[in-house]
């Protein structure tokens, strides 16, 4: 499948929309449901591929260090 095709079938991600009501597991479950594929969405013109490595750094890590 060439990268256009790839692209247009990705969701994009303000076109999700959870309830805020729901519990905490719920609402997971129904951001899960709606984008399909957590390491793969569109955001406007541009498409997200989230990749992880085995030996990187933590996403703890990384979040505590852009809040510092």
């Amino acid at each position: 499948m060439n990268e256009n095709k790839k692209h247009a079938n990705l969701v994009e991600i303000a076109s999700v929309s959870v309830n805020k009501d729901l519990p905490q597991s719920e609402r997971c479950a129904e951001f899960k449901r709606q984008i399909k594929d957590m390491h793969n969405y569109k955001s406007e013109t541009i498409t997200i591929r989230a990749k992880y490595a085995n030996n990187g750094t933590s996403i703890e890590d990384c979040l505590r260090e852009m809040m510092a």
